[in-house]
């Protein structure tokens, strides 16, 4: 109890004390001119300030005023001139990093003109737009249907979600997006599979892009090239702001809830019509295997059959009361117990089973050549009972509901002024799609922003963020080959189904804060200082298994998989801990109207605690020989930049200059082909000297042009160099199997992408906008595996010339294509957008695929052709078409029906998203010659989905309550799942020639389609 009370205090402390990151890259700018209406001649001098925020600027010699630092939203300014009336303009809208422009012309004040009112008319085109992006505020959030943000920055056709939960933008790799939640950078330290990282990244990495809806006031999405401020991301940059707190204390509350069901193609996996029940679901079928069956020197008598089953036969002696053997052959109470317990493995817990208990005398008759012989046979009797427990964790996934519960409300603190809270949270379960350990999909959030204005020149931003996600290593994505280990082909894809405890449930957790203070020398120039502290933490735990808890292995286990060993556990243990230190200084001064500089510097520092095994086994590094991990690192990252931004009435330039160095300050083998290894099980020791590892800079010019053209149309062009650090995966990980199976490279280099963009924007009709775009990646100096031979390499994988994967910096691809964007955009109760993208992204590698040292006497291998590479092939990630629609229509106050006043669809508004998408790519090699140089030469079917969702707004007992329904997959697509052209190249032949699939196929038919079938969700809102 003591320490509840302590940790209870611990999370007060820090919702109190916590810091945040709201610097100037959570922030817009309002420019504009003031004029005489009639002369148009510039008034100097005249006052315009925003309301209710104690912002403002006067206008200079020619008119000009420019309002820096502005929290991005909707906002009414006031304008006011000696002699003038009083201009107010309503509906400005600021959004992050971008000029808001204004022309405000002011007439001379009359009798009866005290003030005048106008709405700001949003620009169809954005003048300042020098680089692909798209925008979308709290408002939009609430209408789209989509759960979370994920699904809102999926329908940016260039930005695509992989099978294992990441993501990709414009073709780049999985981790190469910037996602920033009020600046503060969403660090994943370790994205691989415990102890076994060479196998790849781990299902659902993505989880933190899901911030709860209801703390967000506005997201960009940057798909081109970035200014230079931005780094570590070659593919874009997502930001999130969160809301602010008001002077008025306001919130939401909302809940979410889909109704328990079968969200996979096919039978249910535990349904009694599964070939195995039909097979052994009823008792006669054990006493008919062999396995039961007395030796023959044990029998009694010719055994005894019924319709093919065989029975023990028993005379009765009336004498003793007791049935004395007369025809055996069978061990019966012993399949019974066998039956008894295959039922209770194979049924879910909680659910009702048959089991054998007990059994009673069934008088039969043997016609024997002596005569006609009275015997007795057992009769089981089947009893109904509940499975109170199934210790293998089978269970009916069907029962589990979605939940879903969100909260935001913020307000003043105290009655300070300029000092304001807002606190979200969300708490998610969402049962996984197959069945798993954890069962649950859990997600958890809470995020406190604050703001305190310590005086004229001095404001202080403070937040404090946790997140937790409790999923699995192999599951908690959509696509069914990640949803569960039991649709893993790395699992055996369905046999995987009775034995759901060996792969544990995995804990992730972060806890964010920060201080951020900004000073303002001048209304024209304010400086940003932020510290900011991070703590990752993964867990996986060990759990004790037994193979006393299943059915002895016999022909009944049907090639299910089973527990084979005893002592056992669950495979896998991870306990990493990261701390992450940054600072952060950024100099932003408005030289002039037109002119803009900003500098700046960065500064990352991690201490790395890394442990993990993939074994049954915690010590396994010792015990088994292999399949740990362990490894400590301190990597440190800077950076600095400047950035020029002009802006001119026919010209706006942003230009920058950044230079980005790290070094991962771990210490590297002094001979790279003899590094030390410490375990048993490999042929040779190794040499324990190492070094340090080395710094790598990179220096990265940024250009980005915007030309308007008139009020109707823009042209822009963008350039520049993006570098990445490379994934911690690749270069502090240090694999074991009787030797090293992989050892990172921590001397690999920075990643490298350079691209340009060309892009119009052209206003269609004064109410549409037309935006076109075509894009080139260059992508260099990526990351790629091979094969390093060595005497400590893995034993394991070749006994005589052991060798360890490692990683280098010889990959490389390109990517290019075009976008086509057309959106209404004037006001009114329709809205729609539609996107287009057309592109190709290739890839390839250079260099030899495996290396010896000069003295390896197997250095002659290297002649060998397949050895060296040299190729450039379509990605796996290349969707060629991509389509996403918009649709939305609104009805406000008094609209819609009239019923003699009534009207039953006001607030009433309904949305709908349309995507299509091209199949992913795969190899169909039809003759000898085509098997060395042909490489994704066909494409799957395209992937098409329809969501839907309406909502209602009414007042309940003086609230403002929202109830709305959204429908995911609508007309029930399906997305054929790819055939993996290892395990099913047989299999991808037959659909190929036949268009048949594995639908009748009794351990893989739920995984032929790998999308989720239709969604209701319903949601119940209330504001206060």
């Amino acid at each position: 109890m003591k320490s509840m009370c302590l940790n209870s205090w611990k999370i007060f402390l820090w919702l109190i004390l916590a810091t945040g990151l709201l610097n100037a890259q959570t922030r817009g700018k309002i420019s504009g001119r003031v004029y005489d209406a009639k002369s148009e001649q510039p008034l100097v001098g005249a006052n315009v300030m925003i309301m209710g925020q104690e912002m403002g600027a006067a206008t200079d010699a020619d008119g000009n005023f420019t309002i820096l630092r502005v929290y991005p939203g909707a906002y009414e300014l006031k304008v006011t001139y000696i002699g003038y009336a009083t201009a107010t303009v309503q509906d400005v809208r600021v959004y992050v990093d971008r000029t808001t422009f204004l022309e405000i012309p002011m007439s001379i004040k009359g009798v009866e003109m005290e003030e005048v009112v106008v709405t700001a008319e949003k620009p169809v085109i954005v003048r300042d737009k020098t680089f692909s992006s798209s925008s979308i505020d709290y408002e939009e959030i609430e209408k789209t249907p989509a759960e979370g943000m994920r699904d809102i920055m999926e329908l940016n056709t260039s930005f695509q979600q992989n099978p294992n939960g990441t993501y990709s933008l414009r073709g780049g790799g999985s981790f190469d997006i910037n996602f920033m939640i009020d600046g503060v950078t969403q660090e994943n330290s370790n994205t691989g599979v415990p102890g076994t990282n060479y196998m790849g990244e781990r299902a659902n990495t993505s989880w933190k892009y899901d911030f709860n809806p209801l703390g967000i006031k506005q997201m960009e999405l940057i798909s081109g090239g970035f200014s230079a401020e931005y780094g570590n991301a070659q593919s874009g940059v997502v930001k999130i702001v969160t809301k602010e707190g008001s002077p008025e204390f306001q919130g939401e509350v909302r809940l979410e809830y889909r109704a328990p069901g079968k969200y996979h193609f096919g039978d249910y996996l535990y349904s009694k019509d599964q070939f195995e029940w039909q097979k052994w679901g009823h008792l006669e079928a054990w006493f008919k295997t062999n396995y039961f069956q007395l030796p023959q020197d044990q029998q009694v008598g010719d055994p005894y059959t019924e319709n093919g089953v065989p029975y023990n036969l028993y005379t009765y002696n009336e004498t003793t009361g007791t049935y004395e053997p007369y025809r055996i052959s069978l061990k019966d109470s012993l399949a019974a117990d066998y039956y008894n317990q295959w039922i209770s493995n194979r049924t879910p817990e909680g659910e009702s089973m048959d089991v054998a208990e007990s059994y009673t005398w069934v008088q039969v008759y043997d016609t024997t050549e002596s005569g006609i012989v009275p015997a007795y046979r057992k009769e089981w009797q089947l009893s109904s009972v509940t499975n109170d427990e199934n210790l293998l964790g089978v269970y009916d996934y069907r029962d589990l509901a979605y939940k879903r519960l969100l909260f935001g409300f913020g307000g003043p603190i105290g009655k300070l002024s300029g000092w304001t809270f807002f606190l979200s949270g969300e708490k998610r379960k969402k049962p996984t799609r197959l069945p798993t350990n954890e069962q649950y999909t859990d997600y958890d959030n809470i995020n406190l922003t604050t703001v305190s204005k310590l005086g004229e020149r001095l404001t202080l931003r403070s937040m404090f963020q946790y997140q937790h996600n409790r999923s699995g290593i192999f599951s908690g994505s959509d696509d069914v080959r990640w949803a569960s280990p039991v649709g893993s082909l790395s699992f055996h894809s369905g046999q995987h189904k009775y034995l759901l405890i060996t792969v544990p449930p995995k804990d992730e957790f972060a806890w964010i804060q920060s201080f951020n203070f900004t000073y303002l020398f001048t209304p024209d120039a304010f400086f940003d200082l932020t510290l900011s502290h991070t703590y990752e933490r993964y867990e996986v735990n060990t759990t004790p298994l037994s193979t006393k808890w299943q059915v002895p292995q016999g022909n009944w286990d049907e090639g299910y998989t089973r527990l084979v060993w005893d002592p056992s556990a669950t495979s896998y243990n991870q306990d990493v801990r990261t701390h992450i230190w940054a600072v952060r200084g950024d100099y932003v001064n408005q030289i002039t109207h037109n002119h803009q500089l900003k500098t700046g510097f960065q500064a990352t520092s991690r201490n790395m605690h890394y442990s993990s095994v993939s074994s049954a086994y915690v010590n396994a590094f010792i015990y088994k020989t292999g399949f740990a991990e362990y490894y400590k690192a301190k990597p440190l990252t800077l950076a600095a930049y400047i950035q020029d931004r002009m802006e001119y009435k026919g010209m706006i330039a942003n230009l920058g200059l950044r230079a980005d160095a790290f070094n991962n300050f771990t210490d590297v083998p002094a001979d790279e082909w003899n590094p030390l290894y410490m375990g048993t099980g490999a042929n040779a020791i190794g040499d324990p000297e190492t070094k340090p590892s080395r710094f790598h800079v990179a220096v990265s010019p940024r250009a980005g042009l915007s030309f308007p053209i008139g009020e109707a149309t823009a042209f822009r062009l963008q350039y520049g160099h993006f570098y990445a650090v490379p994934n911690f995966r690749h270069t502090l990980s240090k694999s074991t199997y009787q030797g090293w199976i992989m050892y990172g490279n921590a001397n690999l280099g920075f990643l490298k992408t350079i691209s340009y963009e060309f892009g119009v924007q052209h206003s269609l009709w004064g109410t549409h906008k037309l935006d076109v775009v075509a894009y080139y990646k260059d992508m260099t100096r990526q990351t790629t595996n091979i094969r390093r031979h060595f005497p400590t390499g893995s034993v394991g994988r070749s006994a005589t010339d052991p060798y360890a994967a490692t990683y280098v910096n010889t990959g490389f691809g390109t990517s290019k294509g075009i976008e086509i964007e057309f959106e209404k955009h004037s006001a009114g109760r329709l809205k729609y957008r539609f996107k287009y993208t057309l592109s190709r992204t290739s890839g390839g590698v250079y260099g030899p695929s495996e290396i010896w040292a000069e003295d390896d006497p197997n250095r002659p291998y290297s002649d060998r052709k397949y050895i060296q590479r040299a190729n450039d092939n379509i990605t796996s990630l290349d969707k060629t078409h991509a389509l996403s629609t918009v649709l939305s229509y609104g009805l406000g106050y008094k609209e819609g029906m009239n019923l003699r006043g009534f009207y039953p669809f006001q607030y009433f508004s309904v949305a709908l998203t349309y995507s299509v998408r091209s199949g992913v790519p795969y190899t169909l090699v039809e003759t000898y010659e085509q098997t060395f140089n042909l490489t994704n030469n066909r494409r799957y079917p395209m992937e098409y989905e329809t969501n839907l969702s309406m909502s209602k707004v009414f007042r309940l007992f003086g609230y403002r309550t929202t109830f709305s329904c959204r429908i995911d997959n609508l007309f029930n697509n399906k997305w054929l799942t790819p055939f993996d052209p290892y395990v099913e190249a047989d299999d991808l032949l037959t659909w190929v020639n036949t268009s048949k699939t594995a639908e009748d196929d009794p351990y893989r038919y739920f995984r032929v389609y790998r999308n989720i079938p239709r969604q209701i969700f319903f949601t119940f809102g209330v504001a206060f």
